[in-house]
């Protein structure tokens, strides 16, 4: 069973047991079919005895506010069924905590919050990103929804977690590969099956058309047109490219556009935008990174549990039953 959490576990978005964690497949959702389904709990959060089914329920009040069953319908056609009270409750007893201390997120923070999500779950551009919400059968209002309530639960504990410099400096020597960007080039490319292809396409370009339009008007189908010519990055040394194409890149000059380059029995076309240089951060230039990382990791893995129990043990649920 996912946990009873609105923190996003290592780096994704677990905003509230929601959706998969990194290594961990998405639970399967049950529709609408919640009749006699059980609500764990793992971890160190313990389920209240009143969230352990759904049978027979038509709703919960949670400290006055009530939770309908039919809201819990009509999510679990959105995400993993099961889960949906549990994300629910929390988000509620979270609310609730804000309100009496005086604490709001704005539209910023929230906007904020999805870019630094979206960044650590790699979906920088909007088509990687509508695939990934398909990929978890969700909308972007869920993922608004889920980062506002992941960005108060920060402000909400924030005055519960520190980490001291002499922490910083310890994690720093541990880990300092961590903080080692190798060689990088930043690039378009555009793949033709034939030479022949490659060589007028790249007779567009010198013609005055953009390396982004040429590379749209000559993909295959509709979703290679959405992705065609999207800026990419590649690290010197990393899997996932043919070792042709990876000297390649990096042999071509800026801005220029390179090829025909024979790779795998095909063609592209590649334009580096960007050469990156290798470099080690030094601690002052990651300080305030590894303190993020810190903070972050400490606040969803010891914070928010211990948080979210005492919530949880000392709210009153009321289940009501159908008639």
């Amino acid at each position: 069973m996912k946990p009873f959490t609105v923190a996003a576990a290592a780096v994704m978005l677990c905003c509230i047991g929601a959706i998969a964690c990194a290594g961990e497949p998405a639970a399967t959702g049950a529709g609408t079919e919640t009749g006699g389904q059980q609500v764990g709990v793992v971890g160190e959060v313990r389920s209240r005895p009143e969230l352990q089914t759904m049978e027979g329920v038509r709703a919960w009040v949670i400290n006055g506010r009530e939770i309908p069953m039919a809201l819990i319908e009509t999510l679990a056609a959105a995400y993993h069924g099961p889960y949906v009270l549990q994300d629910l409750v929390a988000e509620t007893l979270l609310q609730q905590e804000a309100a009496r201390k005086g604490i709001s997120v704005s539209e910023q923070d929230i906007q904020q919050t999805m870019s630094g999500l979206r960044e650590q779950l790699g979906v920088r551009s909007e088509v990687p990103f509508e695939s990934y919400l398909r990929s978890q059968n969700a909308t972007p209002q869920w993922f608004h929804d889920k980062a506002r309530a992941y960005a108060l639960m920060r402000k909400v504990l924030a005055d519960q977690v520190y980490v001291s410099d002499r922490e910083i400096e310890a994690f720093y020597r541990r880990n300092q590969e961590l903080y080692r960007r190798t060689e990088t080039v930043a690039y378009r490319l555009m793949a033709f099956q034939d030479k022949a292809t490659a060589e007028a396409a790249l007779a567009e370009v010198k013609r005055g058309k953009s390396f982004e339009e040429v590379a749209k008007a000559t993909a295959g189908t509709p979703d290679q047109r959405a992705r065609a010519g999207e800026i990419q990055y590649y690290e010197r040394g990393l899997p996932g490219l043919p070792p042709e194409l990876a000297t390649a890149l990096f042999a071509a000059p800026l801005n220029q556009v390179t090829g025909p380059v024979e790779v795998m029995g095909g063609f592209v076309l590649i334009k580096v935008e960007k050469k990156i240089d290798p470099h080690q951060f030094t601690l002052d230039e990651v300080r305030s990174i590894i303190r993020d990382q810190l903070t972050q990791q400490r606040l969803e893995q010891e914070k928010w549990p211990e948080w979210i129990q005492q919530q949880l043990a000392s709210a009153n649920i009321q289940v009501l039953r159908s008639e």
